[in-house]
């Protein structure tokens, strides 16, 4: 967990805080402040009054279910701040509720804030007088609910397979792909898309943005086309890493690391949704968690230079999670359309509940390798059993007629005239069917197939680097395996084309050949074709501890606020301080008897509701004094009847004839807004 502390941390906090703030807290606790008095000393009792252990138990009773989930939250987020816990509970509650109860929190002594010393960020921590008796009711079902399944969905579910993969690459052998300049795939395409891959063209546009972005399609004379030598090394991997990097990619396009972090991050994620299923909304908080978890498990360095670089880090971390709401929404989106997350049926709500496609259960490889049927019109049934690195070959050559769970390809000679140009022959094409099909090719299709080779190859235009050997030094180039590996085809005795990309020159090849004495050239490869996919790690469930928690009784803490405001009955008090406690107990401030005497509680007013014109203009004037933010209820733009509320920091007041104007910084955007103070239906300051 990350929300410990140190005594120290907590001193520091306390003597930190304005003169008003402290000595408000010292009175609501301690009572009133005997002069001459020692800071320290009054610190060190206000400690001795958390650790009483009678005066303990109270504040743990009095906690309810949001002060739980609030707590559970800050001990699970690395660095925990306003913002990353607004941005966990978006959904939930409101900004102006999270902050309410932040600044609650921290007046109830529960709470503390701690300034970052590198970043200048405040971030919360539990108080360490109370942490060994809160720890045991923080555990991440507080905030991390299972389904509870109410209707199981019975209509059939799209899971992602290496035959899908594998049937859009025939597409794009054989037609390629035309986008728009945002990467939306254009409309003249849809047409032939529908027909092959029926009800599925939101997928397809998926898969298309994946590819393009994983650099598995390059754009050539304005349409994307397939690059095989790096769809060889994509199919090399486990078929859940090459799912995960393409739910990742199918968001938005990522250097090498943000790809590698995204796609872990979602393989941990899918493997950490329970039987029962998440909702999206708890799948979205699981990816924040398991992001800032994984920020705040890496590296323990204590050097201060370590320290204001890990800063940094976590500065650009935050800056990035800005952003990472939608991205990780988006990847959940992406996930469900391409039949990553299976949908298991709605929860009592109606909230749908997710559970991962078999695409991430399945614990062993099948094995079934005769999986083509071919009938004499050279139609082609693939049945399910391949994996994507044994299908690729096959796509060479097989075109795509319609997708289905037995999906149906063809050969014919754009096909067979495809795979010729990547290198394929008669015998390599004939040796995979006969690999993979439990029957005899049937005659007349090796017939064609040899047909289409003799046309193709009566007449080649070649483009490329030819080399070209005298009669002596023929036998040295046909049997040096470096040079062997790079021909493309023998032309004539001595002269060979070399599959060398024509736009890259020769010089590696010229090295590792001895063909030294032709002198140098540049590089023959690139760097991106020589680059590979990140190293991911096999998938596994997030242990955030814990599996038991104890349950806070919150009937006690109902019992206890009773019991005290019927103790205040029995005051001898004016009417304005029966509300200032009334309120005070309300706010769970007031946690013993002793606190109803009226020395320890000042008659302060911190929430104006209604017409009370004077009281709104005296709160802001004190909020602006103190520098404070505050909650403001105001009516929506010609609803009079609807309300919104919001969370600002007033900067100035200015009085008019009949009304006053306040201008607030609105938090977080920082935006300026003026507000008539009139309309303003309910102030409260945030004091803490």
């Amino acid at each position: 967990m990350n929300c410990k502390s140190t005594i120290n941390d907590w001193q520091e906090s306390i003597s930190s805080l304005a003169d008003d703030k402290f000595f408000d807290i010292i009175r609501m606790y301690l009572g009133e402040i005997k002069t001459p008095y020692n800071k320290q000393r009054l610190i060190e009792q206000l400690a001795g009054f958390i650790k009483d252990e009678k005066n303990s138990e109270n504040l743990i009773s009095l906690l309810d279910e949001f002060d739980v989930r609030v707590l559970t939250a800050i001990c699970y987020i690395h660095n925990p701040t306003k913002q990353n816990l607004s941005d966990f509970f978006t959904g939930d509650y409101t900004m102006a509720e999270l902050y309410t109860e932040l600044s609650n929190l921290v007046q109830r002594l529960i709470l503390f804030i701690k300034k970052d010393p590198y970043s200048g960020r405040e971030l919360y921590y539990v108080n360490p007088f109370l942490w060994e008796k809160i720890e045991p009711y923080l555990g991440i079902q507080n905030i991390l609910k299972e389904g509870e399944l109410s209707k199981k969905n019975t209509k059939d579910v799209f899971s992602i397979n290496p035959g899908f993969l594998a049937a859009f690459i025939s597409y794009m052998n054989i037609y390629g792909c035309s986008c728009k300049a945002d990467g939306t795939i254009k409309k003249n395409n849809q047409t032939r898309l529908d027909s092959v891959f029926p009800g599925d063209f939101k997928r397809i546009q998926g898969l298309v943005s994946a590819f393009i972005n994983l650099n598995l399609a390059g754009e050539k004379q304005n349409r994307w086309e397939l690059d095989y030598k790096r769809l060889e090394l994509f199919a090399e991997m486990p078929s859940e890493f090459q799912y995960a990097f393409i739910c990742a990619a199918s968001c938005s396009r990522f250097g090498r690391e943000g790809l590698k972090k995204e796609a872990q991050l979602f393989l941990d994620c899918i493997h950490s949704i329970p039987p029962a299923g998440y909702t999206a909304k708890t799948i979205i908080k699981l990816a924040f968690l398991a992001g800032t978890f994984t920020f705040g498990t890496e590296g323990h360095t204590t050097s201060r230079f370590s320290k204001i670089l890990q800063s940094a880090r976590q500065e650009s971390d935050e800056l990035f999670s800005e952003q990472a709401g939608t991205l990780i929404e988006r990847m959940l989106d992406s996930a469900i359309n391409l039949g990553m997350l299976e949908l298991l049926g709605t929860d009592k709500n109606g909230e749908e509940l997710f559970v991962p496609s078999k695409a991430f259960l399945e614990t062993s490889e099948e094995n079934n390798h005769k999986v083509l049927n071919i009938d004499s019109a050279f139609t082609v049934s693939l049945l399910p059993g391949l994996n994507l690195k044994e299908l690729l070959p096959l796509t060479r050559f097989l075109s795509i007629r319609r997708y289905s769970v037995v999906s149906e390809f063809e050969i014919n000679r754009a096909g067979a005239s495809a795979s010729f140009d990547s290198g394929f022959n008669p015998e390599k094409i004939i040796s995979l069917l006969e690999a993979y099909t439990p029957y005899e090719l049937p005659q007349n299709l090796l017939l064609s197939i040899q047909d289409w080779y003799n046309t193709y190859s009566s007449a080649i235009l070649y483009h490329g680097y030819v080399l070209k050997v005298s009669e002596s030094n023929v036998a040295f180039v046909e049997n040096n395996p470096r040079i062997k590996m790079h021909i493309k085809e023998k032309l004539s005795k001595g002269i060979y084309l070399l599959d060398i990309p024509v736009n890259s020159s020769a010089q590696e090849f010229i090295e590792e050949s001895g063909l030294d004495f032709m002198g140098k050239v540049k590089t023959s490869f690139s760097d991106a074709e020589k680059i590979s996919f990140p190293v991911l790690r096999k998938g596994s469930t997030i242990s955030f501890e814990k599996p038991e928690i104890k349950k806070i009784q919150f009937n006690q803490a109902a019992a206890y606020i009773t019991k005290l405001k019927e103790k205040l009955k029995g005051l001898d008090v004016d009417p304005v301080q029966i509300t200032t406690l009334q309120a005070k107990i309300n706010q769970r401030l007031i946690i013993n008897e002793d606190q109803l005497s009226l020395s320890h509680i000042r008659s302060e007013i911190l929430e104006v509701s209604g017409t009370n014109y004077a009281g709104k203009v005296h709160l802001i004037e004190a909020a602006i004094k103190a520098e404070e933010e505050m909650e403001i209820t105001i009516p929506q733009f010609n609803k009079e009847n609807e309300y919104f509320t919001l969370v600002g920091k007033p900067l100035g007041l200015s009085k008019q004839t009949a009304d006053s104007i306040v201008r607030v910084e609105i938090i977080p955007d920082h935006n300026i807004e003026n507000f008539v103070v009139s309309r303003i239906t309910h102030l409260r300051r945030l004091r803490f």
